[in-house]
Parts: structure tokens; C-alpha cells; sequence
């Protein structure tokens, strides 16, 4: 947040206060023991009891109104926006006589999430704001979770002109312009990947898909493949976006309304619709189906979407994301023989995609089904396509764990962990591994992250069942 206040001002600002108490004017010493105490609470990181004494010595003296500005900045360090308002209100001066206050009034507003009012009173401020570029980053995230690109990209643009090389900032600026204007975006992304090499890789990413898209010159492809781009890489709000302008230029494009409405499901909205209008339009087009399926898969209607696979696999039988959505399907339903057989069709259809040799691999695992002959020689495969995902790596590890090999199986995970330290289910594994050596303390700490990566997940729910009895 911007202008934030820090623990020196707040003892200077009452330290200025006790030594006007204490000057020759005659001062209540009430007051000052307020005053003194409430210095002494600032000190001990106490903010609301120090706002307490504050409100104490200015409802003593009138003398000291003029703390209504510094307990609003002391009250948002607290982070109670609205306690802050409340001092703003009763404070002798408008916001518009008063720059100050207009920075602590849109401060106030932007920590409620009012986000039209912390820009009026932004504006009022007339860039008398000191250090702009923490509010402007604070306003841009909460318009990005209000999802609203248009405002979000325009407060990174304005952060942008007082700090160009704002990394986060740049970043954002880019990916969110990339959504409505790829080709405006592409100076950005360069610029972006330039600051951290290969740091973020859905910029490279879609780098690649914007140029390789734009020598169509189909506006709506571009679009629709950076939609795509974004969903790969699990940013399913901003694939929303992209895949709204797509159809804004062509409402025609089918595999754009399928994939909004894949997308909607995914960002916790409901695609639903979309989808019916993608399946309405062209009814002999596998796409759509599959998203269907996906759709009541996830509301836990294994039976229709069932139905809609079987008609997607008889539209195209070589498709092998049928078949690997069938697994998922079958599995759900407890057909665990039609389950390996759909996960090894698909592998079948398209044995170079390591996707499908992991969805094969981890279906054996979780299960615990053939990991010699089935789990462990398609973590393998998966491995082997793609080395560099960290997901191969853990899957691999845990069949040899499985197996009982825990050396390798502690070195795949380790290195699965320096990858992707913050998934629950390589913490989750490393903490079953670590039980399993009788290393106790090691195996809780592990279990914890995973609860604290997943809480209230399926891992996170699994990791806290067995912390529970391995407490000391």
C-alpha cells in the first residue's frame, strides 16, 4: 500500500505530541500519561491500544485534534481501513483543503476494496502522494481480482510511468495487454523476459504463440491462441479474457466458446452455457463434449459425462484426450479395468506426449494397481519425454517408494522438490518417505507444508490425517 507509514514515524508523531504536552502551556497530565502510554504501546508493536490512548488524549484536549490525521495513518498500519475513515471524517479539514488526508482517504478505500472511491480520492490528491507506485501495484491487483483487465492494465500503465522497470509491474502490464492486444503486447513481453531471463516461462511462451499466430493475420487465431497458452500455464482468469475478445471479433469461432467455457469452469465460474452453444452450433465436433464432460466431471456426475464421451469417441476415435478424460470418467464411476484400458489407449494414440504416460502413471499410483508393471514404466516414459517437469519426477520417486526402493526414491523427490517446492503432494510424498526412514521430525515438517500448501485439499486432508498420529 502507498505512503506506509513506518515505526519510527509513528513514535516521531507522538513524540512531538508529548513534548508539546509537556511544554509550559499548562497541559492536563492525563494527557500526557496518553500520551506517554500510547507511545510506549507503539513501541511494543500494540496499534490498537496506542489508537485507544490516542483517542483519549484528543477527547481530553481539544489541542490535539490535529492527531486525527496521524490516527488515520496509524489505524491503516493496523489495517483498519474503516477506523481510519472514521478519524478522516471527524478531522477539522475536507479532503480537498487537505492533500494529505486525500492520500490516506484513497488508501482507506482501497484496503475496503472501494476501489471507485480510492481513485476519486487519488485524483483529489493531485499526485501530492508520496511513493505512488505502491498504491498504484495495490489498485491494480484488486481490480485484476475483481476481474476487471481494463482498469488493472491502465493502474500498471500508470505505475509503469513513474517506475518503467517495476519487474512485477512490467510483467503484468504485458501479460494482461496480451489478452486484448497481442501484438501491442509483444515490445512488452520482450522487455519483460529481457529483465529475468527465463524466469517466468509464460512469457517465452507466449512470445512464441504470438508470433507464430500473427503470420495468419487472424486477429481472433491470435487470440484464441493465447487463450490457449494461458490455459496451459493454469491462468484460467486471463484465459477468460482472451477467449471473450476472440469471440468479440468472431462470434463464430467454435473452439474459442468451447474453451471459455472449459475456462469459466476453471476460474470457479460456470461455462456451462458456452459450452451448450458450442455443442448447439456444431454438434459433430468432439471439443465441446470433452469440456462438457469436464464440466459435470467436476460436479460429480460421472454418468453424464460419460455420455457425452462416448459420443465424443465415436466423433473422433483417435483422439486421445477422449480417452484419457474416459479414464478419469471410469474411474470415478470405480470401473477400474476400463480405466487403465481408456489412460492406455490414450498413451497408445500419442505415445511422445508425456501427458498421457503421467495420467497412466498416476492413476496406478493413487491406486496402488500394478506400480511394478504398470505405474513405475509409465512415470518412466513420462520422465523421459519431459524431464523438466517436476510432476514426472515426483511420480517416479513415489513408485520406487511404493516399491520400497526409498534411496532413489528420495533423490527423484528431492529433485522434484527443488523444482516445485511449494506442491503439496511432493511435500506429501517427501513426508510419507520420511516416516518410512523413522525420521519423525523431518516427515512432520513435511506433512505440514503440504497442510499449509493444501488447506482443506484432498493432499492437505491426507497429510493432516496422518500428522495426527505421528504428533508427538
Amino acid at each position: 500500500m502507498g505512503d506506509q507509514i513506518s515505526p519510527r514515524w509513528l513514535h516521531l508523531i507522538l513524540a512531538f505530541a508529548i513534548l508539546i504536552a509537556l511544554s509550559p502551556t499548562p497541559i492536563p497530565e492525563p494527557v500526557v500519561g496518553s500520551l506517554r502510554s500510547a507511545n510506549s504501546a507503539l513501541d511494543a508493536g500494540r496499534l490498537d491500544e496506542a489508537l485507544g490512548l490516542i483517542d483519549e488524549a484528543m477527547a481530553f484536549d481539544h489541542a490535539f485534534e490535529g492527531l486525527y490525521l496521524d490516527a488515520a495513518e496509524i489505524a491503516l498500519a493496523a489495517n483498519e481501513p474503516l477506523r481510519a475513515l472514521n478519524y478522516l471524517n471527524r478531522g477539522p479539514s475536507p479532503a480537498s483543503e487537505n492533500m494529505i488526508e486525500g492520500c490516506l482517504r484513497s488508501r482507506a478505500f482501497l484496503a475496503m476494496g472501494s476501489l471507485e472511491q480510492a481513485n476519486s480520492a487519488w485524483r483529489d490528491a493531485g499526485g501530492s502522494c508520496t511513493n505512488p507506485v505502491p498504491f498504484l501495484y495495490t489498485m491494480a491487483q484488486t481490480y485484476l481480482e475483481q476481474d476487471d483487465p481494463t482498469n488493472a492494465r491502465a493502474s500498471f500503465e500508470e505505475l509503469l510511468s513513474f517506475e518503467p522497470l517495476h519487474e512485477e509491474a512490467l510483467h503484468s502490464y504485458a501479460v494482461i495487454t496480451s489478452s486484448s492486444d497481442p501484438e501491442d503486447a509483444l515490445p512488452h513481453l520482450y522487455q519483460s523476459d529481457a529483465l529475468s531471463p527465463g524466469t517466468k516461462p509464460l512469457t517465452r511462451a507466449l512470445i512464441q504463440a504470438i508470433e507464430s499466430a500473427i503470420e495468419l493475420d487472424d486477429p481472433s487465431y491470435t487470440l484464441a491462441q493465447v487463450g490457449q497458452t494461458f490455459a496451459r500455464h493454469g491462468e484460467w482468469q486471463m484465459a477468460t479474457w482472451a477467449f471473450q475478445n476472440a469471440l468479440t471479433l468472431n462470434p463464430e469461432y467454435i473452439e474459442a466458446r468451447a474453451y471459455l467455457g472449459l475456462a469459466l469452469d476453471r476460474s470457479g465460474r460456470d461455462g456451462l452455457q458456452h459450452l451448450m452453444n458450442a455443442i448447439e452450433v456444431a454438434s459433430d465436433a468432439a471439443l465441446p463434449r470433452i469440456f462438457l464432460a469436464m464440466h459435470w466431471q467436476e460436479l460429480g456426475k460421472p454418468e453424464i459425462a460419460l455420455q457425452q464421451l462416448d459420443i465424443a469417441s465415436r466423433l473422433e476415435p483417435t483422439n486421445p484426450a477422449v480417452n484419457a478424460e474416459l479414464g478419469s470418467v471410469y474411474a470415478a464411476l470405480g470401473d477400474t479395468r476400463s480405466a487403465i484400458a481408456a489412460y492406455r489407449q490414450a498413451t497408445d494414440l500419442s505415445p511422445q506426449d508425456p501427458r498421457f504416460w503421467k495420467l497412466l502413471a498416476q492413476f496406478s499410483l493413487i491406486n496402488e494397481i500394478e506400480v511394478a508393471t504398470l505405474g513405475l514404466p509409465a512415470a518412466r516414459n513420462a520422465l523421459a519425454l519431459d524431464p523438466s517437469d517436476p510432476t514426472n519426477l515426483d511420480a517416479l520417486g513415489y513408485a520406487h517408494f511404493l516399491l520400497g526402493n526409498f534411496r532413489l526414491s528420495e533423490r527423484l523427490l528431492w529433485r522434484a522438490l527443488m523444482l516445485a517446492p511449494t506442491r503439496a503432494d511432493i511435500q506429501y510424498h517427501i513426508g510419507l518417505l520420511r516416516y518410512a526412514q523413522g525420521e519423525e521430525q523431518r516427515a512432520r515438517a513435511a506433512f505440514s507444508m503440504a497442510i499449509l500448501l493444501d488447506p482443506g485439499g484432498p493432499i492437505g486432508q491426507l497429510a493432516d490425517r496422518i500428522l495426527s498420529n505421528i504428533r508427538p
